[in-house]
């Protein structure tokens, strides 16, 4: 996932180019990410839990928001978490009928900013996975929007204050990235760099190489990763972390199954590019 510091970059960003792209709710920049990603609570909104996303208004609610006194037109203002807090525990003692009495608001660039943190996440989660190039920077953003379309629906109940839905506000969220896919790729680029990958470098992609290999050769599903028989998966985020250090990694094959098995190939690698490179050709190569 792209760091926070990233996040902001990206947000502000699009603050500067992007025309109906604002962030002005106080404090928020500074926020939102934690909100989604802290406590436990990471991917806050989006989680398979059917209770994520009402979790996701509620602390956008108690961090930035305010109720709507619908019988008077007014807000009441409450101005920070622990009144919020203390609203709420009231309003639950009264019975108070949310829509009829009182409705909540949550700031808009709360909600979009959220919305846009989610995005995000699973563009570097596709370019982390598959090793695309820049000119194949929009499917990324496609995946994204494939993968948020629950969360995409869950914001029609949603109004902004222009009047349109937030699932409009989410669609138009998506056009915005895709016309600048080729930037924010450039900048994740430069993100997996510095922690020494490329795109399509996770113990994801590598297990499924690994699997792929062992198929192919027809050897049993145990590796050596320096001398100890482990199983793939368990082999492939050894080898991964080994190698993201700088250890050389030796890895070793077996076509027979048994407590002492003979390793039939080994191989030394000492870095991710060299192991990827070298498998993803064995596998495109005849046997």
């Amino acid at each position: 996932m792209p760091s926070w510091r990233l996040h902001r970059r990206i947000y502000e960003k699009l603050s500067q180019e992007v025309e109906g792209f604002a962030v002005w709710t106080n404090g928020l920049l500074d926020k939102i990410d934690k909100i989604i990603d802290a406590g436990g609570e990471h991917d806050l909104g989006r989680k398979p839990d059917p209770l994520s996303f009402q979790k996701l208004l509620h602390e956008l609610w108690l961090e930035f928001g305010d109720i709507y006194d619908v019988k008077n037109s007014r807000f009441l203002r409450l101005k920070s978490r622990s009144e919020r807090l203390d609203w709420e525990k009231e309003a639950i003692h009264m019975g108070i009928i949310w829509g009829d009495d009182y409705m909540i608001y949550i700031p808009d660039d709360a909600i979009a900013l959220a919305t846009l943190h989610h995005i995000l996440d699973l563009c570097m989660d596709f370019l982390y996975k598959n090793p695309i190039k820049e000119d194949e920077s929009h499917l990324m953003v496609e995946y994204a929007e494939r993968e948020l379309r629950h969360y995409a629906r869950k914001l029609r109940e949603l109004k902004a204050f222009a009047g349109r839905t937030f699932e409009e506000v989410f669609r138009w969220l998506i056009e915005v990235l895709k016309d600048k896919s080729k930037q924010l790729y450039r900048l994740m680029i430069k993100e997996l760099e510095l922690k020494g990958l490329k795109p399509g470098y996770s113990p994801e992609r590598l297990r499924s190489l690994l699997i792929e290999y062992i198929n192919k050769m027809g050897y049993y599903g145990v590796i050596y990763v320096n001398g100890t028989p482990l199983p793939v998966t368990a082999a492939t985020y050894r080898i991964f972390s080994n190698l993201r250090v700088g250890q050389e990694v030796e890895l070793g094959f077996s076509r027979y199954r048994g407590p002492y098995p003979l390793i039939y190939e080994k191989i030394k690698v000492s870095s991710l590019e060299e192991l990827f490179k070298n498998y993803q050709s064995s596998i495109n190569k005849d046997i």
